[in-house]
């Protein structure tokens, strides 16, 4: 019986850990074919930088970066930064100008 066992926990802990591998890889697999890579292409393929694969990941970092801080204002009130499309801070909630 406890030959059965032990033969029983060698072999979850070879074929599990496959088991993992090959469905984190399909997750993958799919992930690539995403909507959402599509629409971030296109919105890359749109302004004037490189287009496709073609893509500078750091440019398109600092791009998105100079967007984000475009869309950023520090609250008077408690000091911390707020996208300015609310009109309103999100920690305190005083009305940013």
């Amino acid at each position: 019986m406890e030959i059965e066992f032990r033969l029983l926990v060698a072999g979850f802990c070879i074929v599990a850990p496959s088991l993992l591998f090959v469905g984190f890889v399909r997750l993958l697999d799919a992930m690539r074919e995403d909507a959402l890579v599509e629409r971030v292409l296109d919105r890359v393929d749109e302004g004037d930088g490189p287009t496709g694969t073609a893509l500078d990941p750091t440019a398109f970092l600092r791009s998105a970066g100079e967007r984000s801080r475009r869309r950023t204002a520090v609250c008077r009130e408690c000091g911390a930064p707020t996208v300015t499309d609310g009109g309103r801070c999100g920690l305190c909630g005083a009305g940013l100008r």
